[in-house]
């Protein structure tokens, strides 16, 4: 759909809502673009929710992971915006379905854009964008997906000289215990749950659980299952809005997938869960340990793409550190009846309204809209094609022969970049800008790898 027409549809939408939150106290708005790595671009404004449009800085689609840090690479070669065309800005609008008012803090509301070129073309750049035209086409086979996400992720008591030095590994982690279940690993922690589950309430994000991990510092909360583009949009929003109150009590979160040395305690995951519905009904529910035809088909299809897509599920350097199929962090392509150790485990149980695939690929690093995006592409393309399921795993995967997921950043990269499926399910231009930001953030490592001396050659060296 053309910005004309958007403007057209969400205009009066847009209106209504300004009068409404006015009326309800609401004097500022944070507004929401979503960047290529999967980080909100806000900015704080009072309150207007413009029918004619936001203006976005189109380099928002070409920044570098971290804005550069260490090594200041602002930004990566990009036909998004570059010296040529003057680091333009493009368009965005408020999609009105995503205006909340804060309940904790009721002045405050937010918003998330969608983003279009100059020309008022869709922005192929867009993450959001990408996921909204995925699930188009589930509707179109009749299906309305829904993921449900769950997040593992640190939080340390926050320590700004050491963090301004990136001393990160020098900073005390919340909690005196490593046990996961644990009520009591330190006096806040029942509070701090209460308040998290109360402020994404307000907000209609439902939290099913929070709890702690296995790990100093470890802890994990479970998202209710939405819409595909829902899903995303709050998981998103529970990311911020929990790094916002960890800010207020002098804590600070990580979502990097390992902040531990590989081996040592737990890695960051964020396992998707994802069932189709059709009228109401689950469309993959067949009994416990069953399948119906289309379930089988749809995972097949992701199957199929695992390692073409696998880029979304792990697109850091710091990524490939989780790698570890006896921790439950897959290595293979396979899947399984409740089984942790396959990328897809079958969850057929404890009722029908409970049937769906668990991917277990993506860390806590993932850009949500992509994830979700890659894999409910890849299942509709199982279901259009009609793609036959091979039988689930049993037994140690470790001893069968499955195909491997890529085992480095730069592997998953050419993936992904050679794929003609993801240019067909996410469009070329998208493709190759989002390769060439991952591209980017390998060059970034290399780069410091090589100015620097490592702790293993001084060890190992310096008295030899």
């Amino acid at each position: 759909m053309e910005f004309e027409d958007k403007v057209a549809e969400y205009g009066p939408k847009l209106e209504a809502l300004q009068e409404k939150l006015a009326l309800d106290g609401v004097e500022f708005i944070q507004v929401h673009t979503v960047d290529t790595s999967g980080a909100f671009r806000s900015k704080i404004a009072p309150l207007k929710l413009s029918r004619y449009g936001e203006a976005i800085n189109a380099i928002l689609y070409c920044v570098a992971h971290g804005d550069g840090q260490p090594i200041g690479d602002v930004a990566f070669a990009s036909a998004t915006a570059n010296e040529e065309n003057g680091f333009p800005n493009i368009k965005g609008i408020i999609d009105p379905a995503t205006v909340v008012q804060h309940g904790w803090k009721p002045e405050y509301a937010s918003a998330i854009t969608f983003s279009y070129m100059l020309d008022g073309s869709p922005c192929p750049y867009d993450p959001r964008g990408v996921l909204a035209r995925v699930e188009q086409r589930a509707a179109a086979l009749g299906y309305e997906p829904r993921f449900a996400l769950e997040y593992e992720f640190g939080i340390f008591h926050a320590d700004h000289d050491l963090m301004r030095a990136g001393r990160y590994r020098e900073l005390k982690p919340w909690g005196h215990s490593l046990t996961n279940y644990d009520l009591v690993r330190s006096g806040e922690y029942q509070d701090f749950a209460a308040e998290l589950i109360r402020r994404m309430k307000s907000i209609g994000i439902g939290i099913a659980s929070l709890v702690t991990e296995y790990g100093f510092g470890m802890y994990e909360y479970a998202l209710t299952p939405k819409t595909a583009l829902q899903a995303a949009d709050e998981a998103m929003r529970a990311k911020l809005h929990l790094r916002e109150l960890c800010a207020e009590r002098g804590l600070v979160a990580t979502f990097m997938t390992r902040f531990q040395p590989p081996g040592k305690e737990s890695a960051c995951g964020a396992h998707h869960h994802v069932s189709l519905w059709k009228d109401d009904k689950p469309a993959f529910a067949a009994g416990p340990n069953k399948l119906t035809p289309v379930a089988e088909k749809f995972l097949a299809g992701v199957l199929n793409r695992m390692q073409e897509t696998h880029l979304l599920f792990r697109p850091t350097v710091n990524s490939y550190r989780r790698f570890d199929r006896g921790a439950w962090s897959p290595e293979d392509v396979a899947w399984g009846f409740e089984n942790r150790t396959a990328p897809i485990r079958a969850i057929t149980t404890p009722n029908d309204g409970a049937c769906r695939f668990e991917h277990r690929a993506p860390g806590a690093d993932i850009n949500p809209y992509l994830s979700v995006a890659a894999i409910l592409a890849a299942g509709c393309e199982g279901i259009e094609k009609g793609l036959p399921l091979e039988a689930p795993v049993s037994g140690d995967l470790a001893l069968l022969d499955k195909p491997k997921l890529p085992r480095t950043l730069n592997a998953s990269i050419e993936a992904f970049a050679n794929s003609d499926f993801c240019a067909e399910a996410f469009g070329e231009a998208f493709r190759d800008n989002y390769a060439e930001s991952r591209r980017a953030e390998q060059a970034a490592f290399e780069a410091w790898q090589a100015s620097h001396i490592t702790d293993f050659e001084w060890q190992r060296y310096f008295i030899n």
